[in-house]
C-alpha cells in the first residue's frame, strides 16, 4: 500500500471507531438522562405536563431561588418575550409566581409558588437518590476519576 493511501485508510478507521464511540456515548447519556428524570408525583399525574422550556425555567429557579425576568431570559438564552410567555404558562399551572421588586417597581422577579417549591423539592430528592445509586456502584477512587472525567466532558460540551 502506498503511504498516501495507507494514511487515508488509517484516518478512516480512526473516524469509524470515533463514530462508534460517539454513538455509545450518546446512548449512555440518554440512559442517564432517563434515570435522572424523576417520575411524576402521584398527586400530579392528572395535571398538565411541562414543556422542555418550562422545565428549563423551573431548573433555573431551582438553582437560584428567584430571578428577574431579564436574568431568566439570559439564562435560557431567549428573548425576554419568550421568557415571559413561558413564565405565563407556569403561572397558570400554579408553579411560579411573579413579584415586583420594592426598590424598582419596573423589575419583575419570578420565584416558585408553594406548589412549585414542593415539586422542586421532590425532583431534587429523586435526582439525588438516583445519583447516589449510580455513584455507589463505583469504588470511591473510581468515583473521583469518573467525576473528574465528567467535569472534563461538561467543560468540553460548553465549548462546542
Amino acid at each position: 500500500m502506498n503511504p498516501g493511501v495507507k494514511e487515508v485508510y488509517f484516518r478512516e478507521m480512526q473516524s469509524s471507531a470515533l463514530d462508534e464511540q460517539v454513538r455509545q456515548f450518546i446512548a449512555h447519556m440518554d440512559v442517564l438522562a432517563d434515570r435522572l428524570a424523576p417520575s411524576r408525583r402521584p398527586q400530579d399525574r392528572d395535571k398538565a405536563e411541562c414543556s422542555i422550556q418550562e422545565l428549563r425555567v423551573l431548573s433555573a429557579l431551582g438553582q437560584r431561588d428567584a430571578l428577574n425576568m431579564s436574568d431568566l431570559a439570559a439564562v435560557l438564552k431567549v428573548q425576554l418575550s419568550s421568557a415571559t410567555h413561558t413564565v405565563d404558562k407556569l403561572v397558570s399551572k400554579g408553579l411560579v409566581q411573579r413579584k415586583r421588586v420594592k426598590e424598582d417597581r419596573r423589575v419583575v422577579q419570578v420565584a416558585f409558588s408553594r406548589k412549585g417549591k414542593k415539586i422542586n423539592q421532590f425532583v431534587v430528592q429523586s435526582r439525588l437518590a438516583v445519583g447516589r445509586g449510580i455513584l455507589e456502584a463505583l469504588a470511591p477512587k473510581e468515583r473521583e476519576k469518573f467525576l473528574k472525567r465528567m467535569g472534563t466532558i461538561a467543560t468540553a460540551s460548553a465549548e462546542v
